[in-house]
């Protein structure tokens, strides 16, 4: 028996009013017009629907479902607004409330038909009896929408309604329970038809939905987790749920969840609330009537995500049984913290999944387990994680549970947002090679077989900076220098090299030997001994012999038991090592030579001791008298050997063959200090045995005496100034805004100036400031650049002796200064000595060679640097600033690199000797790279070029400003088959030289970075 409609009409005029103007705001509910389609979808939902037809035509839209049919309350809640209990609105999908108001927009009665049912409804609430249409076949209900709304052609609202049924998107079956197809037909003749699967699926059901989008077939798999809740008030259930999309791999089609992009809330159907997760949550929450919010601080709702994050926490453990917990699920994960504010709806999930993480087995490891995020580790490139087992990690880390590595599919390039969250959400520790190395222990080392040291060896062939070498003076040099990481022949562990940079260690001779050597077992394999000379570690020599077993005996408190003979045959050895062409040699026992007690010396109370070399003298006459009131000066005193005549060995060792300039502990005079914002460095300097000597001077009555301990401390300075320009300076630096550094004068030259120690020609003893040049002696002429320091005057005119005038006047004619001509005729010998070095200049030296054994393995490591090469970075302050290094210095590479056999550094452009030394007494060269930042971005020593100064700036103006210029040396860098490359540096014809070895590199690297 059909419903009473005039009676429920009457009613509802009762409760809504005679005018029905107030309810025309239900048909603009929605900014899209065509959302009833979901509130139909809805009620087909409710009625238990398997299947739904939408048939449009050109002046109205039937709709047709096999559901439930009709009853009165249907009619009541379809014609009222917002009919139903609390209870009801939790447990059904809606009640056809305000939401099919919707339906006004298009048409002005919509009629329904649903088994004894059929009414049409006028005025938004009042329903009237109509005609009986019987939907046919298995239908049950249907609903019939003729375009008649006001204002809106039948045209234009069959072309909406088309549109929306073909981008109706197959997810909109994804949460339904009874509705497994949806049928469309247009009436173009045109439809189509979307449809949904579920099957069991472990603790999931796995939903295929299959239909279009916006034209293009769909075709998606889901598993879908549930968890129940009782609805308050009520007896009944309803579930909260979490869908993750499943996607096969087109290789070998195995499934695995994907993060989605778009993941609006599921209120059954999609909602405009978007949850920024990378899956799927629905529930029953409460909604705005147009459904475009959900209420944050709604209890319900709120009960709603409490109870999805418990779901979504068992969910990933199922999902660890099914094999799916994978990187990728990962990803899927609230882990961009940025999108989820703590006052935001759905923070709850977020803390949830972070704490899961934190304390449950959760996270893929490298070995295809799970770990905790506790015990978990990151690794900075897979070498690292191949040459530590998780045993190993563990006990690197001295931890007593288990510890592992992370998935390798967790990279910055890969997966940027995990391994962001991991390390600032997890407080997971990325370990890079620097960590590792700094972790490592002696009882770790100890623990390891020969194999894991071949395989660390290896590992560390391509981690330089950790071993690198020291590259000035304070440095020392990579960490693992310091570590001991060499596995000795006798299974125990030593550290490379002692503090003064000898090695502590070697590699293994063919033949036996007592020295210490690296474990045969492992120096036969390739690449670890390629490390280790890379490293530094070399056979055992002589000059290993004197570093390690000649000098170390005289360190020893008690050296009585060092015979004359054993001391004699230890000297001569010493002498014919620092004799031999080899400089790494003699600058290994040098080394070991400073600091070692190991000449025999006499100071002038006849007492014998072994010293250092840096605290003795070569014993000659001059020598003697300049310390003979001195106390505490040692002399050498090798009577059991046989001195050889040239001293210069002997000061290669270190014994001095003049007084030795000493710092002064007096620091920097008062009148030279400058504001400085951080520490300032002083060297001031005074002159061994100086005030010793001057208070001789100063009691000596004999002139001829008087002037011969004149003439030797003159003689002496003159020695120093011609070696050194700056001998007589202190240095000061300091930092205001930037470095400063300036010179003053030492407090050895205020003592020179200030005291009478200069015999003039009458004999007497004068200040040099007292003193002009035609006061000194002849032995005092030619040296006028001390002359000049000291403060002596130059003379006048009317001052100049007549034999002085016609030596000036020679000296004029011949166009040489008078000095030189003085110092020509003093030392003839020296003169000579010159003159031969300046003929031998005019020949070309020879440029240096480096060959390079096996080209490919090289180019391949190369290729391996470029890699872990840092990109060149710089700072905006003041001026660009350089922020990186390179792992190796490229001024000692490049020294290293084109120095030739004779101990000359050749320029690569002009291929002449690099113009000076500096006062070390090594060449001063600009390393200058070759590429700018634009053309080689990343940080290599083989970039660099050695240039002398006046080629390096030329470089600099006519080739790294020119982007023509710099763009024709790469190509010819990269095409070139011959080590020199031609170059213009501006109307200069010219090429660029480069040593076999370093051409190869250049070139590999060049072409690596491309």
């Amino acid at each position: 028996m059909p419903s009473d409609y005039d009676s429920i009409r009457a009613d509802n005029i009762r409760e809504y009013g005679e005018g029905t103007r107030h309810l025309s705001f239900l048909g603009r509910l929605y900014t899209d017009r065509t959302h009833f389609i979901f509130e139909l979808l809805q009620n087909a939902e409710d009625a238990g629907a398997a299947k739904i037809l939408f048939e449009l035509f050109e002046d109205r839209l039937e709709v047709k479902h096999d559901g439930r049919p009709f009853d009165e309350r249907d009619v009541r809640g379809v014609c009222g607004v917002g009919e139903g209990t609390k209870a009801e609105d939790l447990t059904q999908i809606g009640k056809f409330g305000i939401g099919f108001k919707s339906v006004y927009a298009y048409t002005s009665a919509p009629e329904v038909h649903s088994g004894v049912e059929h009414f049409r409804i006028e005025h938004y609430v009042r329903p009237y009896k109509a005609a009986t249409k019987v939907p046919g076949d298995a239908w049950t209900t249907l609903f019939v929408f003729a375009f008649d709304a006001a204002g809106l052609e039948p045209q234009t609202a069959m072309h909406e309604i088309a549109e929306r049924l073909r981008n109706l998107s197959a997810r909109t079956l994804l949460f339904l329970r009874n509705i497994k197809e949806i049928e469309y037909k247009l009436p173009d003749e045109t439809g189509g038809v979307y449809l949904r699967e579920a099957v069991s699926h472990g603790q999931a059901r796995q939903v295929t939905v299959i239909g279009q989008n916006n034209g293009q077939d769909e075709d998606e798999n889901w598993l879908v987790f549930e968890r129940p809740l009782s609805v308050p008030d009520g007896a009944d259930t309803v579930w909260v749920e979490i869908g993750f999309k499943l996607e096969a791999d087109s290789k070998d089609r195995n499934e695995s969840i994907v993060r989605i992009k778009e993941s609006p809330l599921v209120v059954y159907f999609p909602t405009e609330k978007s949850t920024r997760f990378g899956f799927l949550i629905q529930g029953p929450y409460r909604t705005t009537p147009s459904r475009d919010n959900i209420p944050k601080d709604d209890d319900w709702n709120t009960k709603l995500v409490e109870e999805t994050a418990l779901l979504l926490v068992d969910a990933l453990q199922s999902l660890k049984r099914m094999g799916l917990l994978t990187v990728a699920l990962l990803n899927a994960l609230p882990i961009r913290m940025d999108d989820f504010p703590e006052d935001g709806m759905f923070y709850p999930i977020v803390e949830a999944v972070r704490d899961a993480l934190l304390d449950q087995e959760l996270l893929p490891t490298d070995d295809g387990t799970f770990v905790s995020a506790r015990n978990a580790k990151l690794a900075r490139g897979a070498e690292l994680r191949k040459l530590l087992t998780h045993d190993q990690l563990r006990e690197l880390f001295q931890s007593a549970d288990d510890i592992k590595w992370l998935s390798g599919e967790i990279t910055q390039d890969r997966t940027p947002d995990l391994r962001s969250y991991l390390m600032s959400e997890l407080d997971e520790e990325e370990i890079t090679p620097d960590g590792f190395a700094r972790r490592i222990s002696s009882t770790f080392l100890a623990n390891q077989t020969d194999d894991w040291f071949i395989a660390f060896y290896k590992y560390l062939s391509g981690q330089e900076a950790l071993w690198r070498s020291p590259r000035w003076a304070g440095d020392s040099g990579g960490l693992l220098r310091r570590k001991p990481i060499l596995r000795l022949q006798d299974n125990k562990q030593e550290v490379p090299f002692r503090s003064d940079g000898m090695a502590n260690a070697y590699l293994p001779p063919p033949e036996e030997t007592d020295f210490p050597v690296v474990k045969r077992e492992i120096v036969d394999n390739e690449q670890a001994s390629e490390f280790l000379r890379r490293l530094g570690l070399s056979e055992p020599d002589v000059f290993d012999d004197i570093a390690e077993r000649v000098l170390p005996k005289y360190s020893r408190q008690d050296v009585s038991s060092i015979t004359p003979r054993e001391h004699a045959m230890d000297i001569q050895k010493i002498l014919r090592a620092m004799a031999s062409d080899s400089e790494a040699g003699k600058k290994k026992v040098l080394r070991a030579a400073k600091n070692a007690q190991f000449l025999r010396a006499v100071d002038r109370r006849g007492k014998v001791a072994f010293q250092k070399p840096g605290d003795i003298y070569v014993k000659d006459e001059d020598l003697q008298l300049y310390f003979s009131k001195a106390t505490d000066v040692w002399f050498l005193d090798e009577t059991s050997v046989d001195l050889p005549p040239d001293a210069d060995a002997w000061a290669n060792l270190g014994v001095a063959l003049r007084p030795r300039r000493v710092p002064f502990s007096g620091g920097l005079p008062s009148n030279e200090r400058e504001y400085s914002t951080r520490q300032e460095s002083i060297e001031n300097y005074d002159l061994d045995g100086l005030d010793e000597f001057l208070e001789h001077l100063d009691e000596t009555l004999d002139i001829e005496r008087r002037r011969k301990l004149s003439l030797v401390l003159w003689n002496y300075l003159r020695e120093h100034l011609d070696s050194n320009p700056r001998f007589f300076k202190g240095r000061y630096e300091w930092f205001y805004y930037s470095s400063h550094t300036k010179y003053f004068d030492s407090r050895m030259l205020v003592r020179l100036r200030e005291s009478a120690w200069i015999t003039t020609r009458d004999g007497n003893l004068e200040k040099p400031s007292d003193i002009t040049v035609s006061q000194l002696g002849e032995e005092f002429i030619g040296a006028g650049e001390l002359i000049e320091i000291l403060g002596i005057q130059q003379d006048s005119d009317q001052d100049i002796s007549r034999e002085e005038q016609k030596r000036y006047q020679h000296a004029i004619e011949l166009g040489v200064a008078l000095e030189d001509i003085e110092l020509l005729r003093r030392h003839p010998e020296e003169f000579e000595q010159w003159k031969a070095a300046v003929l031998a200049k005019k020949e070309k030296p020879a440029f240096p060679t480096r060959i390079s054994t096996n080209p490919g393995r090289r180019q391949d490591r190369l290729a391996e640097q470029m890699n872990d090469a840092p990109e060149k970075e710089y700072e905006q302050r003041n001026r660009s600033v350089r922020t990186t290094k390179g792992a190796i210095d490229p001024i000692l590479w490049l020294r290293n690199q084109y120095t030739n056999d004779a101990g000359q550094m050749i320029c690569q452009i002009c291929k002449e000797e690099m113009p000076f030394r500096k006062r070390d007494g090594e060449y001063y060269f600009e390393a200058v790279e070759a590429l700018s930042r634009d053309h080689f971005a990343k940080e290599h020593e083989a970039q660099f070029m050695a240039l002398c100064p006046l080629c390096a700036a030329m470089y600099n103006e006519f080739v790294k400003h020119d982007e023509g210029a710099m763009e024709s040396l790469k190509n010819a860098l990269i095409n070139s088959e011959d080590a020199e490359v031609p170059l213009q540096l501006g109307e200069l014809d010219t090429s660029v030289r480069f040593v076999e070895s370093h051409f190869l590199d250049i070139r590999a690297i060049i072409e690596a970075q491309e």
